[in-house]
């Protein structure tokens, strides 16, 4: 969890609340017509781009990145651990494995595979079409809060023209004047909102995590191969050294 995520979440919203109520009341930023008409078609927009099960997925996920998870982040320990297992493993036989905490929902699988006496390529292929969806899913989720920060600010837009037109259809009568501009100008600002204040981080947001942990994902895989193989525990590190070290898995070749 990050709480720079919180953090910046709720400075934004205080920020503008606060400029809202600074010299009329907030109540008057409050139109139904005009969050009917950028909620209701942003929803309708993202469906149609998306499916329900997708949509639903990526809001799930949202709430995994934001909310406290008891899984390992910190690569070095995740290699700590790798050597406690691969110590134990090399000791007394990967069953003792299965009585071993390990605090990460991925590796946990890959061990209970070591445990159940899974080859080293069965395991490794299974765990990296594991990572393959993993990261597919969450390129999907991404891409549906993007969706949602495009398509807000449209919607404002087009609230913004139904507004008008209502207002220039009716100049005759002046008490229609008002309500007419408040939906024209407050759409704007409601897709402005949407898209700046939550879907657009949240798509950022989600990317940068998901490059994150495939990478710890594909780490983890490489030490789960370390101790399948019963490798030396210092040459186990040596292999993992490149991910703590953030140093590209592939070099590029230049002509």
């Amino acid at each position: 969890m990050s709480f720079s995520t919180f953090i910046g979440l709720f400075l934004g919203i205080s920020i503008v609340i606060a400029a809202m109520s600074m010299g009329s009341s907030i109540l008057i930023f409050i139109n139904l017509p005009g969050l009917m008409i950028v909620l209701g078609g942003t929803i309708a927009a993202t469906m149609i781009r998306y499916s329900f099960k997708e949509t639903v997925h990526a809001i799930g996920m949202s709430f995994g990145i934001l909310l406290p998870s008891n899984d390992i982040k910190d690569k070095n320990e995740l290699v700590d651990l790798t050597e406690d297992l691969l110590r134990l493993s090399r000791k007394d036989g990967f069953l003792v494995l299965d009585k071993q905490e390990v605090n990460h929902d991925f590796y946990r699988h890959g061990v209970r595979m070591l445990v159940d006496g899974y080859s080293k390529e069965v395991i490794k292929q299974s765990l990296m079409e594991e990572n393959k969806i993993f990261v597919e899913r969450a390129t999907t989720s991404a891409g549906v809060f993007s969706s949602i920060g495009g398509a807000a600010p449209a919607f404002g837009m087009i609230g913004t023209l139904v507004g008008l037109i209502q207002m220039l259809s009716n100049l005759s009568d002046p008490s229609s004047i008002g309500p007419a501009m408040a939906v024209a100008m407050l759409t704007t600002l409601y897709g402005a909102m949407i898209a700046n204040l939550f879907a657009l981080p949240m798509a950022d947001k989600i990317s940068t995590w998901v490059q994150e942990e495939s990478v710890r994902q594909i780490m983890i895989i490489e030490g789960l191969m370390a101790i399948s193989e019963g490798c030396n525990p210092g040459m186990m590190r040596e292999l993992l050294s490149p991910y703590l070290e953030n140093k590209p898995l592939v070099e590029e070749v230049t002509a």
